[in-house]
């Protein structure tokens, strides 16, 4: 017997499996293509979108606000002039009426100096006219000693000079206004907080008339400005206890009174400007301190939208989201308010059931088409 005729079986065998796997797998891969070739491609971007809710309402709303000078001013030379001398620096304590700097213009000394004079001048004329107008007056009691022409002409000289004398005494005035105005003196009570100019520069109509010689601005009164949403204003009263604080001091907590109320709701943030009056005993607080503040409002049947943070955009000039209508993203403007486990509440023109991109987008231009689609927030 053969190793062949031995082996023949089990070579059968496997020729039978081989053959049936190789069909079996030509057969998947058809199978295959066809799944995929039924299979849609979408290769349009969907953006994840949330739908909004309103949530319970709370007894205190959290606001940003700002801090800044109850008073600030840029000081400006008021008459072209030289700066002569600055007697103050970045920093330093002035008091009101205390001089600041002071600046030099000789043609404004000259200029006094001569208004001066023609006072004196016309107040030479006048004593001599008036002088005359008496004596002529005296002499007109002898019947047919003067004429009235003559009297009434010496009477007119008289009141002639003494309006002169009037005149030059307001040109002296005005001059000598001019020359007090080459000392600039502080306003108020308050810190220089900027220097421009340095002594020998050239200032005034002319010269370096857009830049301010310096800023002061008073630090032991400071007004606190925050924007509250049109939902709260019916809890805002004058008077109103308000506490906040800020984050170079985090463990303390400053308490004001609601001072004045704008009475004018702005438009594109549906938000009443108030502002809050705070004694800055030892000026621990700094003017542009950025303060989170938080207002007691009651609570009512309403309740707050809050979106998450992720679906706000804030710029240089404006806060937004991104709402869904009829397919396009549209930018809609709102106040940013209480932050809580990720969700930031919202004022503005949203309503409960409005989509919003769960992650907005500055790419994505105003009124854009997008394809979206919804997801839990």
């Amino acid at each position: 017997m053969t190793i062949y005729s031995v082996l023949r079986p089990y070579l059968h065998v496997a020729l039978i499996t081989g053959t049936g796997f190789l069909l079996s797998q030509c057969g998947n891969s058809s199978a295959e293509k066809n799944a995929m070739a039924e299979t849609p491609v979408d290769e349009e971007i969907r953006y994840e979108a949330i739908r909004v809710t309103a949530s319970r309402p709370t007894s205190e709303l959290s606001l940003p606000g700002e801090l800044e000078s109850y008073y600030e001013t840029d000081l400006y030379p008021r008459v072209s002039s030289y700066v002569k001398a600055l007697h103050v620096d970045i920093g330093d304590q002035v008091r009101k009426g205390q001089v600041l700097a002071e600046l030099e213009a000789p043609e404004l000394t000259a200029n006094l100096t001569e208004a001066y004079s023609k006072v004196k001048a016309a107040e030479a004329v006048y004593g001599a006219s008036k002088g005359t107008f008496l004596r002529v007056l005296r002499t007109s009691r002898t019947l047919g000693a003067i004429s009235p022409v003559d009297l009434e002409t010496s009477r007119t000289k008289a009141i002639s000079d003494s309006l002169a004398v009037v005149a030059a005494n307001a040109h002296y005035n005005s001059v000598q206004q001019l020359v007090s105005y080459l000392k600039i003196t502080a306003p108020f009570t308050g810190v220089i907080t900027d220097r421009r100019l340095s002594p020998g520069a050239f200032v005034g109509p002319g010269g370096q008339n857009g830049v301010p010689m310096l800023k002061i601005k008073q630090l032991d009164r400071l007004r606190l400005r925050i924007a509250v949403p049109e939902a709260y204003l019916g809890d805002i009263r004058r008077g109103n206890p308000v506490q906040f604080s800020v984050r170079s001091f985090r463990n303390q907590t400053f308490t004001g009174r609601i001072n004045r109320v704008s009475n004018s709701v702005r438009p594109e943030t549906r938000s009443e400007m108030i502002e809050i009056d705070f004694p800055n005993k030892g000026g621990m607080l700094k003017p542009g301190m950025f303060a989170s503040v938080r207002l007691p409002v009651s609570s009512s049947g309403e309740g707050s939208l809050y979106v998450p943070k992720s679906a706000i955009i804030s710029t240089l000039d404006r806060t937004f989201v991104q709402k869904i209508e009829d397919g396009k993203a549209v930018r809609v403007t709102v106040q940013k308010g209480d932050d809580t486990a990720g969700q930031t509440q919202v004022f503005g023109d949203l309503k409960p059931g409005d989509i919003l991109l769960k992650t907005a987008s500055d790419d994505i231009s105003d009124q854009a088409a997008v394809k979206t689609q919804l997801v839990s927030q």
